[in-house]
């Protein structure tokens, strides 16, 4: 017979379990995110317009009633990290989550927009705060509350926080922030003549990369047929995060993706970050709600974020970036005017209202900057921030008492498993003796996790509030009276208002009142074809015989839903002499750039191109032909 000290490996490995099920429940982190090490850079600028915004950060602020259900459910089945048993998904434990993301997404954006602000010129970095909202239509959306997304920018970048909505598996591996754990949820978007193969998308957290994909394509689609059709019309992209609660069943296509950093940097794919759930420096929390001198968000993530967002604008050609934002912009003001930007008009006239326009905008961009502003002095240095490092603090120390317990239960069940393991083999004949040891060991674990669960409980009920009053609490900073001084040619002019309505009137009356006659020959009822396409499309430029000439922009679609983009020189209808141009196959994943020289409407002679999943390359073609590689010293560029 076997001695009772001899131990099986199946007890050994039971023994292991046991302890490391203990460990996990101590809710451990990352130290360190992918983007820690990503080098501190200075961002170059040399763009024409001094109109446009850098970054626009985009999150979720807050939930109207209407909506509270439909995204209470949209949350409880789309979990990031695992599948929740539907019994807990109708708990008030994970209502109090989901509307713990919102709370905290409104404290630690701030962050995200201190880091840039502090670093980016004066003005350009702006918040737009979100509300969601639900009809029977589209299901669960969201929409700006303020106007920041009307102004040109440079790159547009989605933040929120994440946990994971099943308070069962809160202290195990699942993503939360809670305390001193941060799962931050990250996208970075620009307009799609920046990035044409990937619609405009640079980087997206995993689980969003299907619906921030998504998004950017139907945006490219949507902003062609506004040109196609004429209406003027300009999609308002909702939340990538939300966009992704909305559809739980969703193809997935397979999508030109990289990893973050590496050897295929110059790969034209989206950049795949990685679910992180960071662990924050204790010692930065200890004292939080006293002292947050140093943000230990900033520390952990943020900073290596924001040199990854810089070095996104570095890349960017910031003119190209802006350049159909600009022009919606302008045609607020004056459409013939948005017109006439299209085809680069020169004249006197075209230049002195362009320029008014812009120093317009760029008004409008401080005016919602002082906006961006007092968001941040109200969800962050003010009271709402107070409450929520108040609130942190409590989280850090509740986690930091329940991985102590469990520490603790580590060692006193180490002992005990050894010291009794003999009898508990011993008595495996009969079953009995083992089976109420193993019970009353476990009993040991779970009472633990149950304590820690129903403090959580409560904290999580505190955030709910907060959510509940974010908009009382940071209102005043958004109807103050705010005056911006616009300077235009030799004048000056301060323009004060309360609310960017007002403001908005008071700068399109201003430009009404000032404009000259514009005197160039530019239309938008020319036709533009393309020789792979039967239907005509339109041509927003300078026009001979109904058919696109000289500089512009023109656009064709078919029934399928491919469509051609062109932006440069055209002849008798079709694209000729040097310009780029968006090809994209309905059936086809992204799309495909030329730049380069033009015949006929095909590429011919020396012509970038730019594929998904593929380097730009530079290549000779003939007729729409690729015959060669091409010399990039005799490539001509598409100027903005």
């Amino acid at each position: 017979m076997d001695s009772p000290l001899r131990f099986k490996p199946w007890i050994v490995l039971l023994i292991a379990t046991v302890l490391l099920a203990a460990c996990a429940g101590t809710a451990r982190g990352l130290k360190t995110s992918v983007y820690q090490n990503e080098e501190n850079i200075s961002v170059v600028d040399y763009s024409l317009s001094k109109a446009d915004a850098m970054v626009v950060i985009r999150y979720p602020a807050i939930i109207h009633a209407d909506a509270e259900q439909s995204y209470f459910h949209a949350f409880s089945i789309n979990a990031i990290g695992g599948e929740v048993p539907p019994a807990n998904r109708t708990k008030k434990a994970t209502t109090r989550i989901a509307q713990s993301v919102i709370a905290k997404s409104n404290y630690y954006v701030m962050t995200l927009y201190r880091e840039l602000q502090k670093e980016l010129p004066p003005d350009t970095v702006l918040l737009s705060p979100h509300i969601i909202m639900w009809d029977r239509e589209k299901g669960i959306y969201s929409r700006p509350i303020l106007a920041t997304e009307q102004i040109p920018s440079v790159v547009t970048v989605d933040f929120n926080v994440y946990s994971y909505p099943d308070t069962e598996e809160m202290m195990e591996s699942p993503p939360v922030t809670f305390g001193d754990l941060v799962t931050p949820l990250f996208v970075v978007h620009s307009n799609r003549w920046v990035r044409p193969p990937t619609h405009g998308l640079w980087l997206s957290s995993e689980p969003l990369v299907q619906a921030a994909w998504q998004q950017s394509s139907t945006q490219a689609r949507k902003e062609v047929e506004s040109k196609v059709d004429q209406t003027g019309a300009v999609y308002q992209r909702p939340l990538d995060f939300i966009a992704f609660l909305n559809t739980r069943s969703r193809d997935r296509q397979n999508l030109p993706l990289k990893s973050v950093g590496g050897a295929h940097r110059d790969i034209i794919a989206v950049e795949d970050y990685p679910v992180e759930k960071i662990k924050m420096d204790g010692v930065l929390l200890e004292n939080l709600s006293n002292d947050w001198t140093q943000d230990p968000f900033a520390e952990s993530f943020v900073k290596g974020a924001a040199n990854r967002v810089k070095q996104t604008l570095n890349w960017v050609n910031h003119d190209r970036a802006t350049f159909f934002a600009r022009q919606n912009a302008l045609a607020r003001f004056d459409p013939e005017l948005a017109i006439a930007f299209f085809a680069q008009s020169g004249g006197e006239s075209v230049r002195t209202r362009l320029q008014l326009a812009e120093a317009l905008i760029e008004a409008e961009r401080k005016f919602l900057a002082s906006q961006s502003l007092g968001l941040y002095e109200g969800a962050y240095a003010g009271d709402y921030g107070t409450k929520m490092r108040q609130m942190i603090e409590g989280e850090y120390k509740l986690l930091e008492k329940r991985r102590s317990e469990a520490r603790k239960q580590n060692v006193t069940a180490a002992v005990a498993a050894l010291a009794l393991i003999g009898s508990v083999y011993g008595a495996t004949a009969s079953g009995a003796a083992g089976a109420a040891f193993m019970q009353n060991f476990a009993g040991v674990f779970m009472l633990g996790s149950l304590w820690a669960m129903s403090s959580t409980f409560k904290t999580q009920a505190k955030s709910a509030e907060m959510s509940e009053h974010f908009l009382s609490l940071i209102a005043p900073a958004l109807e103050r009276q705010i005056s911006v001084q616009m300077e235009w040619l030799e004048s000056k002019e301060k323009i004060t208002a309360i609310g960017f309505a007002e403001f908005r009137n008071k700068t399109l009356s201003l430009y009404q009142a000032r404009v000259r006659a514009l005197q160039t020959d530019v239309t938008d009822r020319c036709v533009f074809k393309h020789p792979s396409f039967s239907e005509t499309g339109r041509w927003y430029g300078s026009c001979k015989g109904g058919l696109a000439a000289e500089r512009g922009y023109g656009v064709v679609k078919d029934g399928s839903g491919s469509y051609v983009e062109y932006l440069g020189t055209a002849q008798e209808g079709m694209a000729s002499g040097t310009g780029g141009m968006i090809v994209r196959a309905a059936n086809r994943i992204g799309a495909t750039y030329y730049e380069g020289n033009f015949s006929s409407g095909l590429p011919d002679g020396t012509v970038k191109i730019e594929e998904p999943g593929r380097k730009s390359r530079v290549r000779e073609f003939r007729a729409g032909l690729d015959v060669g590689k091409g010399n990039t010293s005799e490539l001509q560029a598409l100027v903005f």
